[in-house]
């Protein structure tokens, strides 16, 4: 009886819905009909198109409101999603169309100005552009001949990944802390995780899709982790803080990193996922897999814990909270889910002395599934943020009504400094008011942003290849 009556709810529904007698106001109020991996690429794909279309100048290939190092990971966010669209027949045509955008990217990029800038940003361009390798390659393995493939662009953007590779590895450093890479030329001395964790990725990546198979990019992801793993970056809870100065303090010539920012981002949680998942495929170690999962499991598990980076399941951001994030921050938690999206990507079952056994891949993809729920309720928590333009907010957990007298403030760890986001920790912002009622704490401080927004996005295209696609 209860089969029937849905089958019955169903029809009715669907008659609603096809019916142009019944009202567009009541119809958009009925429950969607549509398979959830529909909802999902059509949220996926007005994101992309929100980002594009508000925010990328064609004319001059760049994101005008982004700042160099964001605009790289904001290409990276192009390339990969013009790989997920290529994936799916129906949206090939529209891959194409953005393809032809990150062409114009590829012009637009000051690439002379990140020459000149820290070693992180540098690499930030280089795992772009191989994100950019990854989508030709496919589209070449898998279109028909009559399909554009956009391979004859594969030269150049791996040209430009080189040469910023080569750049980024004068970074490496044995004189201080024994290794490790140093996160700028021009400034006093300091190791942080994320241009080590983005040297392994960069290393490990440029070994799997430059296309040479230089073992001097494995050498390279192999050393790096090891420092890192070494270095006594995390914290308790197992999440890696952002760095470590050098004191001087025993005199002139001391070499050792012994003052660490106990600051938790939640995009050093992310880099070094895709390195690890990377290095398993390289090598046939599963151990990095085992890694990767104890990282991201610290993450989950991190509410109410020293560095806390999620609220009620919702990954969020210290600068969330207080409405402070810079430039910088708005970018990040894009950056950590894309990156697990890159660590749960199936690992190939290729015939080689170093492929990873079936036992391996399969417990992978088993692990992978158990975050579909986490990635599933962030990416329903950001598109929730939207405002009416249809751009993101950056704390996906905010309290949709607030008042006046609600104060909002941000809790640091003992010995964390957020040299990341600018703002007085906990200062009161102002909270603009709908009809003296209810505000919207997404349009404290700088607002909402292309960084932002590009972490909807992110978020939007894990559901689609993890969640949905496990």
């Amino acid at each position: 009886m209860i089969r029937y009556f849905h089958i019955f709810t169903f029809l009715f529904l669907s008659f609603l819905l096809t019916s142009s007698s019944f009202p567009q106001e009541l119809r958009s109020q009925l429950p969607s009909l549509q398979p959830p991996k529909k909802v999902h690429l059509a949220e996926f794909k007005t994101a992309l198109t929100i980002l594009q279309e508000g925010f990328f100048d064609l004319s001059t290939g760049t994101y005008p409101t982004g700042i160099d190092w964001t605009r790289a990971v904001l290409g990276t966010h192009l390339a990969a999603g013009i790989h997920t669209l290529s994936e799916i027949p129906g949206e090939r045509a529209l891959s194409n169309t953005y393809f032809a955008q990150l062409i114009a990217f590829f012009y637009g990029q000051d690439d002379e100005a990140l020459r000149r800038q820290a070693f992180d940003d540098m690499l930030w361009v280089v795992l772009g552009w191989l994100e950019a390798l990854k989508a030709i390659d496919y589209r070449n393995e898998t279109f028909e001949n009559s399909e554009w493939t956009g391979a004859e662009w594969r030269k150049p953007f791996a040209q430009r990944a080189l040469e910023f590779y080569l750049l980024a590895e004068g970074g490496w450093d044995t004189v201080l802390c024994h290794g490790g890479m140093l996160w700028s030329p021009y400034l006093d001395p300091y190791k942080n995780a994320i241009t080590n964790e983005l040297y392994i990725s960069a290393s490990i990546a440029m070994y799997l899709y430059y296309g040479d198979r230089n073992e001097r990019y494995l050498f390279n992801a192999i050393r790096g982790h090891e420092w890192l793993r070494n270095s006594n970056m995390t914290n308790k809870q197992g999440l890696y803080t952002d760095g470590f100065h050098i004191s001087n303090d025993k005199g002139v010539g001391e070499k050792i990193c012994d003052v660490r920012n106990e600051m938790v981002y939640t995009y050093n949680q992310g880099v070094l996922l895709s390195g690890l998942r990377g290095l398993a495929e390289a090598t046939g170690d599963e151990v990095y897999l085992s890694e990767g999962f104890q990282l991201v499991d610290a993450v989950v598990t991190s509410e109410g814990r020293v560095g806390e980076i999620v609220r009620d399941s919702i990954l969020t951001e210290k600068c969330d909270i207080g409405g402070y994030c810079s430039q910088d921050g708005h970018t990040f938690k894009g950056i950590f889910f894309h990156h697990l999206t890159l660590f749960c990507e199936p690992l190939p079952t290729a015939s080689s002395n170093k492929a990873l056994n079936e036992a391996a891949r399969s417990q992978h993809l088993e692990r992978c599934t158990d975050l579909n729920n986490f990635i599933r309720k962030n990416a329903a928590a950001a598109w929730s943020t939207r405002d009416p333009k249809g751009i993101v907010g950056t704390w996906w957990g905010a309290p949709k009504h607030v008042s006046p007298a609600d104060k909002f403030e941000t809790i640091l760890d003992s010995g964390a400094v957020d040299i990341q986001n600018a703002g007085e920790i906990g200062s009161p912002l102002s909270i603009p008011m709908d009809n003296g009622a209810s505000g919207d704490l997404n349009d404290r401080g700088r607002g909402r942003t292309v960084e932002s927004h590009s972490g909807g996005l992110a978020v939007l295209r894990a559901v689609l290849q993890v969640a949905e696609g496990s």
